[in-house]
């Protein structure tokens, strides 16, 4: 899920990378910050469990390569990276459109159906469907489906940009 997390926050960084017209520039625009917090709700779904599971925190991020991502809801975990290379040796980064291609639907909310091109992002995700506020551009949902057809949405609520986030929070516990 940690790699998920991360490929989620590199998408919500990017959508610029996969600019096809306007509406993908200012939803890039409208999305793109030096810090972030955010209250989340996360719900996993899996064809393997009879129901599913749903855990809330709260995320710290800032640009370009500090992360914090804390479960305080059934339990307390905690995830802090700050531009390390994970154990399969590579870095993060971000996606660009050779990754992903992207639709963009109008609706209720504006609607980015992501789509991967590589073969190791076809591996992780069927698709990435992510949600934003149709007035202010504002990502706040994404739901990532595997090609296995299990999913995971991520829900973010009082989202706050351009604010000073206190260092400590990236410190290892």
């Amino acid at each position: 899920m940690k790699r998920f997390t991360l490929i989620l926050l590199g998408l919500l960084l990017s959508l610029a990378c996969l600019a096809q017209d306007a509406l993908l520039e200012r939803l890039k625009a409208a999305n793109t910050f030096g810090t972030l917090q955010a209250d989340f709700v996360q719900t996993r779904h899996s064809q393997m469990l009879t129901k599913d599971l749903v855990s809330e925190g709260t995320v710290a991020l800032v640009a370009p390569d500090k992360l914090r991502w804390e479960v305080v809801k059934p339990y307390r975990s905690v995830f802090v990276t700050e531009g390390e290379v994970p154990a399969q040796g590579r870095r993060f980064r971000i996606p660009t459109d050779k990754d992903f291609s992207a639709t963009v639907l109008e609706g209720e909310d504006v609607v980015v159906k992501l789509v991967p091109l590589r073969r190791d992002m076809k591996q992780m995700f069927r698709e990435i469907i992510v949600h934003a506020d149709k007035k202010t551009l504002r990502i706040h949902t994404a739901l990532l489906v595997t090609p296995e057809g299990d999913w995971t949405q991520l829900e973010f609520k009082n989202i706050r940009t351009g604010q000073s986030i206190d260092p400590k929070l990236f410190e290892k516990e």
